[in-house]
């Protein structure tokens, strides 16, 4: 089984394979196989950048897209376009290949690859910036190797983010010097732009194959958890 992941929530545009098995070209073994993974770090790229880089990848690994056996994109919470960006490219490859879209949630993916780069943590939070003074919230702890979300994604405040925070925490946003000033020093606090990636969103995938949690991608939407506001300047009477 081959599952191409796709990750575009954040500034980070990153698309990645995880597979039953081994890949052509080398990549990251892990339970699932091995990860490979391509991703990109600037703002207002995504649409221009996306398809090239999933056909990087294949290129790469000498993969054909008619030989994936699905696609996975993360579905937020994160910025809208980017989101929106993401689920469109992976619901247009979907209808061309006639293969099933998954989706993943944006944040449990996150904590995920923190917790490979941090096997010993036991508290992952995220916490990423959604406007005018407020941050998407989410909370996971790991339970004998599992990672499960103990606080449901929300909207709240750095100051609520961190009323949770213990020992073994590892804190990831795309706001550190804010969240560092509020929290204490014994606390992990590292950039979130790492730890997007579409090769875990693609490993879930795969965990997720079996479970009732499948759609058509007719009928997914992006996870937004607020409105998208549009806001004009009026222009001053002469």
């Amino acid at each position: 089984m081959t599952i191409l992941g796709i990750e575009t929530s954040t500034a980070v545009c990153s698309v990645g394979c995880a597979r039953l098995g081994s890949l052509s070209n080398g990549g990251q073994a892990n339970g699932y196989g091995v990860r490979m993974e391509k991703s990109l770090f600037e703002s207002h790229i995504h649409s221009e950048k996306l398809l090239t880089l999933i056909q990087e990848l294949c290129d790469e690994q000498k993969l054909k897209l008619s030989q994936l056996d699905g696609v996975a994109v993360s579905i937020g919470p994160g910025s809208f376009t980017g989101l929106r960006i993401g689920l469109s490219t992976a619901k247009g490859l979907c209808f061309a290949l006639k293969k099933p879209l998954i989706a993943v949630p944006t944040f449990a993916s996150i904590a995920t690859s923190v917790t490979i780069a941090h096997p010993e943590c036991a508290r992952v939070i995220v916490c990423i910036d959604a406007k005018q003074r407020e941050y998407y919230i989410g909370m996971y702890e790991q339970f004998n190797g599992t990672l499960q979300e103990v606080l449901a994604v929300r909207i709240g405040s750095i100051t609520s983010a961190l009323t949770s925070v213990s020992l073994n925490t590892v804190i990831v946003t795309d706001h550190i010097d804010e969240v560092q000033a509020e929290s204490a020093d014994s606390f992990i606090v590292e950039k979130v732009f790492p730890y997007c990636r579409g090769d875990v969103i693609a490993q879930i995938a795969i965990e997720k194959w079996n479970t009732k949690d499948r759609r058509t991608w007719e009928q997914l939407e992006p996870m937004y958890l607020k409105d998208f506001i549009v806001r004009t300047q009026l222009r001053s009477e002469k």
